[in-house]
């Protein structure tokens, strides 16, 4: 019986590996089969012309768990249902897929496939409570990519290009919202910007995050945006790694803003401002970042608390090095809610400050200070070309191959890859889709 079983579940593996199909789209007017000699087009997309986005009679309906549909090269021109159905992305699976057969959205290996909206008020893509979507190596111009919510959706390989927007409202290149297990990977963003009152609004961010738990970010070129990321309201167990920010205008990361309490890691990322944690956030981990600026990290609203800070360098002006900053909150060091952890094995480009309570007691400390409170024991000073080898390689001495908390290296792993802007949006997937080919590897 039991070998009968085993037999029927096999069967069944079998089967639904057999059944997932590769479906085709291309950007021309009318319908086709779906298949690579007649792809589907513009006609078997959602129709706009409803008062509710729907998917019926459509090309999208018709995925199944395990299926792809690619677009071929061009620029897709897409009307979307008019009205207020921004938390609908107009591209979208009827069903969820399952982690083993995930649904995908692609553009076809070695092409270029730009996806603009015509009008309506659906942004382009977007899982819509929908696990296990995949949207791989698109360029996305204006609208966000959004709402990414669900169990396991994945965006990867995409460009963001983002619009100018005169409102404080929120305004992102990709939104991540009530998700578990999102993983956002090797994507370029920039442009995505706002202005409110005349200032510029951290709310117009490069990747938001709103009560998400689980979620990776990593591999990703964060540039020209008002804001990089926004972990706006109580994720959970995210992990930020790996990613390259640049020249954003208010903030580079920016935590908690509203809601319950939260817990993140920030690693092995290049950032070109402090890490900004914001509010209401405890035991989160800072741990072996690049940061260009004079600020390591700190909190601007306050009630950031037990956080783990360690293996971090920061380059930046000698005159105005701080270590940590709290704008709301005196000092803690006892009791359960203290503000450290763990916080030591920093290096420094000038001798740091820490600053507590910015708007009342004004409290500073020095290193030595800190060191006299029992944190920054290990922490050490120097110069960019003491630390390093080169700004190419950026390889570290040897000094600081072993300085770190477990006697391992400072900083990230990998800082030039970081830096590699090669490595990240459409083009960098058809280069390892090509690499692949030429390998003869699927």
């Amino acid at each position: 019986m039991k070998k009968h079983i085993a037999i029927m579940l096999a069967a069944q593996v079998l089967c639904c590996a057999v059944a997932a199909k590769d479906y085709y789209l291309a950007n021309k007017p009318g319908s086709g089969a779906g298949t690579l000699a007649d792809p589907y087009g513009l006609a078997d997309l959602p129709d706009p012309n409803v008062k509710r986005p729907t998917l019926e009679g459509c090309a999208l309906e018709k995925l199944q768990p395990g299926d792809t549909l690619y677009f071929r090269a061009g620029t897709y021109a897409l009307q979307t249902v008019p009205g207020p159905h921004y938390y609908i992305g107009y591209i979208r699976p009827a069903r969820p897929g399952t982690s083993e057969q995930p649904i995908t959205f692609a553009a076809y290996p070695g092409e270029s496939v730009h996806l603009k909206k015509a009008g309506g008020g659906q942004k382009l893509l977007g899982s819509h409570k929908k696990d296990y979507v995949r949207y791989i190596g698109f360029t996305v111009h204006g609208p966000m990519i959004g709402y990414i919510n669900g169990k396991g959706v994945e965006v990867g390989y995409c460009e963001v290009v983002g619009t100018f927007w005169d409102s404080g409202d929120n305004h992102d290149g990709i939104r991540i919202e009530r998700a578990d297990g999102a993983w956002i990977h090797h994507n370029h963003i920039h442009g995505v910007r706002g202005r409110s009152r005349g200032h510029v609004s951290h709310n117009s961010a490069g990747i938001k995050l709103y009560n998400t738990k689980n979620c990776i970010i990593e591999d990703n070129y964060i540039h020209g945006n008002s804001a990089g990321i926004f972990d706006k309201e109580a994720g959970i167990r995210n992990t930020f790694r790996r990613n390259y920010f640049a020249e954003n205008e208010a903030q580079d990361f920016f935590g908690n803003n509203q809601g319950e309490v939260s817990t993140v890691t920030i690693c092995d990322n290049v950032f070109s401002r402090p890490v900004n944690l914001h509010y209401l956030m405890t035991g989160t981990k800072v741990h072996d970042n690049l940061v260009l600026a004079s600020r390591l990290c700190g909190a601007w609203a306050g009630k950031v608390r037990n956080t783990h800070i360690w293996n971090n360098i920061v380059l930046g002006d000698v005159s105005r090095m701080v270590g940590f900053y709290d704008n709301k909150s005196p000092l803690v060091l006892t009791g359960e809610r203290p503000h450290f952890q763990y916080f030591d094995h920093n290096v420094y480009t000038a001798s740091p400050g820490y600053s507590f309570d910015a708007y009342k007691t004004k409290q500073t400390f020095s290193l030595d200070q800190m060191r006299a409170e029992g944190f920054e024991k290990q922490a050490a000073v120097a110069g960019a070309e003491e630390i390093f080898v080169d700004r190419i390689s950026w390889n570290l001495r040897p000094r600081w191959q072993t300085a770190g908390r477990y006697g391992d290296p400072v900083g990230p792993d990998d800082i030039a890859r970081v830096l590699d802007k090669t490595r990240y949006g459409p083009a960098a997937g058809r280069r390892i889709e090509s690499a692949a080919r030429a390998r003869g590897t699927p």
